[in-house]
């Protein structure tokens, strides 16, 4: 993976920290507010529970908040390694009825038959991370499930 080069901004947050190499592990998750402050990444850790997608046994997830819509590049970097420094508009965010949960919808459609989809779902109040996922090209199906948890890295306005 190389550096990013993001488009020019004001927020001083590390956005590089998208593509950093090294797993971060969290071991509990923290609280945080839904919606995020403007360019603040949220920052999740999990491993798998279930399924055969490889590429979910363990990883680091972030989403980064930009003009009130949450963006991630996990897809991307996932099954579109050419455009891993691309964020992908998360597709639906939204928290439940039970004012706690966030639940996040991120699907990856490709120009053929192939597609994947993953529902997201992140306690506010604790911070744990829960995710179902599927990878689906119509010759053959994969799941996959993990469990983690996220905290937000807020950007640094003193800057």
């Amino acid at each position: 993976m190389s550096n990013v080069v993001f488009a020019k901004t004001d927020l001083n947050c590390p956005l590089d920290i998208l593509n950093k190499k090294d797993l971060t592990v969290l071991d509990k998750g923290e609280a945080f507010t839904y919606p995020l402050p403007e360019g603040a990444i949220l920052e999740c850790y999990a491993k798998r529970l279930d399924g055969s997608v490889d590429d979910f046994n363990e990883y680091n997830d972030y989403f980064v908040m930009r003009n009130g819509r949450l963006y991630s590049n996990t897809m991307h970097r996932v099954y579109k390694p050419h455009k891993m420094d691309k964020l992908k508009k998360v597709d639906r965010a939204s928290v439940l009825g039970d004012n706690k949960t966030l639940r996040l919808y991120d699907p990856l459609w490709e120009w053929s038959i192939r597609h994947h989809i993953r529902t997201i779902k992140i306690d506010t109040t604790t911070g744990n991370y829960f995710m179902n996922g599927t990878q689906d090209n119509w010759m053959w199906y994969r799941n996959m499930t993990s469990s983690g948890y996220c905290r937000v890295i807020y950007p640094d306005k003193t800057k």
